[in-house]
């Protein structure tokens, strides 16, 4: 009780803090619930906006994260038509390394033949 009577200024004539009446002792409660209605309300009212806040802020991220989402996805369906791409070159490259293996064995035939026909050949004289 001396906290509220310092509070609220209710104090006797010798200095002293005396008993605050009932009707001091009512004031102060209604007061004070007074008070943490106002308090209550401010608050809830600064929760509410902060919440407003946030939910654009989500809505916000949520759109961003679809187009990211979007890009990605396009991103993939390009890098699939490369590895297709890819895939038909690397065959192409096989059939032509195929080819070139034919041919070098066919010219290691022919040098051969070709160092035949000169060992036969008689010497310039």
């Amino acid at each position: 009780m001396v906290y509220y009577a310092q509070r609220y200024g209710v104090s006797d004539q010798k200095g002293g803090f005396a008993m605050a009446t009932q009707e001091e002792r009512l004031q102060i409660v209604e007061y004070d619930l007074k008070h943490y209605k106002t308090e209550t309300i401010k608050a809830y009212g600064d929760t509410a906006m902060e919440l407003v806040m946030v939910k654009g802020l989500a809505e916000d991220a949520v759109k961003r994260l679809m187009g990211v989402k979007r890009t990605l996805d396009e991103h993939t369906a390009l890098l699939n038509k490369q590895g297709e791409r890819l895939d038909r070159l690397e065959t192409t490259l096989s059939e032509h390394t195929t080819v070139l293996e034919e041919h070098t064995a066919r010219f290691d035939r022919l040098e051969t033949l070709l160092a035949q026909i000169l060992a036969r050949l008689p010497e310039k004289p």
